[in-house]
């Protein structure tokens, strides 16, 4: 009879985005995910597989977060323009706590990763696909409503704002202040209006 498993895994698979986070994969190890996950090398394997399997599924997580959050600020908003701007200062200003050392997991892995690694590239560039057309539908909406400009079409300008936000995470990590940063959101946004 099989044992049941005697962790929650979810928490442990948070545990592990965390520390893959902070490390990267590469050098994350085996005894560092032991030591996050508060499991042995056996139990990772059987729940997991293997350290690649358990990067993805944790970068799947870190990923459906950020797609959460991001439909949140733009469906909750009062108005399109409003849940852009939430969504670009609400970034930003994560980017004054110990986030800013650590960069965007999904950042991190794609500059480390990407360029080598099919299966992450392939899980980013969907990513990315995703995001820009959650920011297109929500720059086109304004666009009909007169919030932004209508001379650029809206998957164009989507890229533009997704490309600027990714610049101003990356310019965190190297220590640029937030407030240097929403600076450069409140520009943003009025470019686009």
């Amino acid at each position: 009879m099989a044992r049941l498993r005697e962790f929650d895994t979810d928490v442990a698979l948070d545990a592990a985005m965390q520390a893959f986070w902070l490390g990267g994969y590469e050098a994350t190890s085996m005894a560092d995910l032991m030591a996050a996950m508060g499991l042995n090398k056996g139990s990772i394997y059987k729940a997991f597989n293997d350290k690649h399997s358990l990067f993805m599924l944790a970068l799947r997580q870190y990923l459906d977060q950020s797609n959460a959050f991001s439909r949140q600020c733009l469906e909750d908003a009062v108005s399109p323009k409003a849940g852009v701007a939430d969504l670009l200062h609400t970034i930003v200003a994560q980017r004054g706590n110990d986030q800013a050392r650590r960069g965007c997991f999904m950042l991190n892995s794609l500059v480390e990763l990407a360029p080598h690694d099919e299966a992450v590239r392939t899980l980013l560039e969907a990513h990315l696909s995703h995001k820009q057309t959650m920011l297109a539908g929500a720059i086109a909406k304004g666009q009909s409503l007169g919030e932004f400009r209508a001379d650029i079409p809206a998957a164009d300008l989507s890229l533009m704002v997704l490309n600027l936000l990714q610049s101003l995470v990356i310019r965190s990590k190297g220590g640029v202040a937030v407030a240097a940063l929403q600076q450069q959101v409140d520009i943003l946004l009025k470019l686009l209006a």
